[in-house]
């Protein structure tokens, strides 16, 4: 008889002290996918929160990405509190009208001269930031890891999907969820399928594989399993054109891969789909889910994209459910923890990789 492997304890998914930890190491130490960059237009700037820190992201006139802390270096009030879509090359404080360059330089400072003010050693406090095929992640970490070991350690499935040119998609439709639920229950969710029959019985209806609870087709060494149609809607099929660089067996398969820590994607033959999960607490999860199609598409007259929205959504929305109920259910002080099967081999793995990013 196989053996079981333990899942982790109930206060990994309740204590604050847990949660603060991984903040630490994992969400504020290593890699975080903030934003696709196509989202962001030149002078354009977004407030993105990771993990309780609030960054600030920023396309420069000139098009690159700088991301700071999103606080003014004079008093400490917050310089933006929501998203814009300026095309100014600058950013002034709401409380003394400090103003500084989209690359975070100082440039104005009202009633203030160049003899009380250093202006060239108040910069933002910049914080990392690498693109990775459209994928813009941000570090808080002082000396962040090499983001190519970060990829090649806890994003090698994302990297296994390099070849769809993610980069060339553009975002149509954006969603926002909030999960009450930790992060990780999230995570162990999209990497089984044992609840796929009872919880998303649409679902196994246009991935078959699914039905029998595996995750991963052994006859397959690309990581796809095979679709019933071309798209991801509640009949498998899309009017919608193609991916670019989609034929063959692609037309007909559905990729998924998560990225660590906070990162889904799907892709099949006429859509990608990425779901950013942002953590609040131990026990809530915002979940940003982005619908990315080929620009032309997107341009194309009579482009929509409601099918392959309203079916991810609705089954976001069943594992969204049941997420919160393993929520509930952890928190019991009778739970230890619980068990994992030999069909569970990708949560194994991914709390193999959790606990390696923590330091345990």
């Amino acid at each position: 008889m196989a053996q079981l492997v333990p899942t982790l304890s109930g206060s990994d998914y309740t204590s604050a002290d847990v949660f603060a930890r991984e903040c630490e190491r994992i969400f504020h130490g290593g890699w975080f996918m903030a934003l696709r960059a196509d989202t962001l237009e030149p002078g354009n700037r977004r407030v993105v929160d990771v993990a309780g820190e609030s960054v600030l992201i920023a396309r420069a006139l000139d098009g690159t990405i700088y991301a700071h802390a999103n606080v003014c270096r004079h008093r400490g009030a917050r310089l933006c509190e929501a998203d814009s879509t300026s095309r100014q090359g600058s950013i002034m404080c709401p409380y003394h009208a400090w103003t500084y360059a989209l690359d975070g330089t100082l440039i104005a400072t009202p009633h203030l001269s160049d003899d009380e003010v250093p202006k060239a050693e108040l910069s933002l406090w910049s914080i990392h930031t690498q693109e990775w095929h459209g994928f813009v992640f941000v570090s808080l970490a002082s000396n962040p890891p090499a983001f190519d070991t970060w990829m090649q350690t806890y994003c090698s499935e994302l990297e296994a999907l390099e070849r769809f040119n993610l980069g060339d998609l553009a975002v149509a439709v954006r969603t926002t969820t909030v999960v009450q639920a930790n992060w990780k229950i999230l995570f162990e969710n999209y990497q089984e399928c044992l609840h796929c029959t009872r919880v998303h019985p649409e679902l196994v209806d246009i991935v078959p594989l699914y039905r029998t609870g595996a995750v991963s087709d052994p006859d397959r060494t690309d990581g796809g399993v095979h679709l019933l149609g071309n798209s991801f809607s509640q009949s498998g099929t899309s009017q919608l054109p193609l991916l670019p660089g989609v034929a063959g067996d692609d037309e007909h398969s559905y990729f998924g891969a998560s990225a660590l820590p906070n990162l889904f994607v799907d892709i099949t033959g006429t859509s990608a789909i990425v779901s950013i999960l942002h953590p609040n607490s131990p026990t809530q999860t915002t979940v940003h889910t982005e619908y990315l199609f080929a620009p032309s598409t997107i341009a194309s007259p009579g482009f929509d994209p409601a099918e392959v929205v309203d079916f991810s959504e609705l089954v976001a929305a069943q594992d969204y459910a049941v997420c919160e109920m393993v929520q509930r259910g952890v928190a019991s002080s009778k739970f230890t923890h619980g068990m994992l099967s030999p069909k569970d081999e990708l949560v194994v793995s991914f709390l193999g990789r959790y606990r390696m990013a923590l330091g345990r």
